[in-house]
């Protein structure tokens, strides 16, 4: 029993210096804290300064974020479009590879035109140093032409003098030159001048079925079947509502001629309606180069 009590005494003298360590460990640890108390705080107070421009802007983020959502929820609803649209374009892709192809083929033929151009170039100015040539050459003629317009200005001024009397004397050729084409064309074009035709659809047949020596051309491809063809639709316009004095012009941009159509004269009588038509064609090149015409007098049974 003594013993045990001896031993608990040890025990209790072993339990009181550990507890005395440990006060003496804590009191070390609390003065370490007080002096490091200080420092804390003011990492703290520093912590304090940092951490509040972050809420700050964490609170502004929470304040856009609806609108971020919204735009994302507009995003996502314009998706399928944009997904529909590149399709689209998927789609087109073939064509406009094909065409890509076909303009690069397309290329060398330009190129190889480029350079016959380019080979030619040398011929072109030579052409252009020729026209240049000739362009002053002509204007020494204009020059020299200048230098007599006083003369012919004198000239022309003498012949006005005399025009109203070779006027007078070209109106009675005139006259007289187309009353010999008229007996001439009635010969040549209409046959009998008192012929009755049934209808305007035969009088124009007969007008426009003239050949080229009805109009005095000495070749006969210079009145080709195209100018015969828009002398007859001239004329088929003409005679829907034919007037004294009504003329009306075709033109053939295959031949180059032209012509004109006009009525000189309506008669009215009780049997017959009688027209006098002048057929005017202008012929642009060759030997028949010029202005032919040709008059015919015909009647139309009433």
């Amino acid at each position: 029993m003594d013993k045990l009590i001896a031993l608990s005494r040890l025990l209790f003298a072993f339990a009181l210096i550990a507890l005395a360590a440990a006060i003496y460990s804590f009191t070390q640890e609390a003065k370490q804290l007080r002096t490091e108390l200080p420092a804390l705080l003011a990492q703290v107070d520093t912590t304090a300064q940092r951490i509040t421009p972050v809420i700050a802007e964490i609170n502004n983020l929470q304040s856009i974020v609806p609108s971020i959502l919204e735009q994302s929820a507009e995003y996502q609803r314009l998706i399928p479009e944009v997904l529909q649209r590149i399709d689209d374009i998927n789609q087109q892709l073939p064509l406009i590879v094909s065409e890509v192809e076909q303009v690069r083929d397309a290329i060398p033929p330009i190129i190889e035109q480029s350079d016959a151009w380019h080979r030619s170039l040398p011929t072109v100015l030579k052409q252009v140093d020729q026209t240049n040539q000739t362009v002053r050459q002509t204007n020494q003629q204009i020059s020299n032409v200048n230098q007599k317009v006083p003369e012919i200005l004198a000239e022309s001024a003498a012949l006005r003098k005399d025009v109203p009397e070779i006027i007078v004397q070209a109106e009675g050729l005139v006259a007289q030159a187309e009353q010999a084409g008229r007996e001439a064309s009635k010969g040549a074009v209409s046959g009998v001048i008192g012929g009755i035709l049934n209808s305007p659809f035969q009088l124009v047949d007969k007008i426009t079925d003239v050949s080229s020596e009805t109009f005095g051309l000495k070749q006969d491809k210079s009145y080709t079947d195209s100018d015969r063809d828009k002398h007859k639709a001239a004329l088929t316009k003409l005679m829907k509502t034919p007037q004294k004095g009504q003329s009306t012009r075709w033109s053939n941009s295959r031949s180059g001629n032209s012509g004109e159509v006009i009525i000189q004269s309506v008669t009215n009588t009780n049997d017959a309606t009688c027209y006098s038509v002048l057929s005017r064609l202008n012929i642009d090149s060759g030997p028949d180069k010029g202005t032919h015409n040709v008059i015919t007098d015909k009647c139309i049974d009433n």
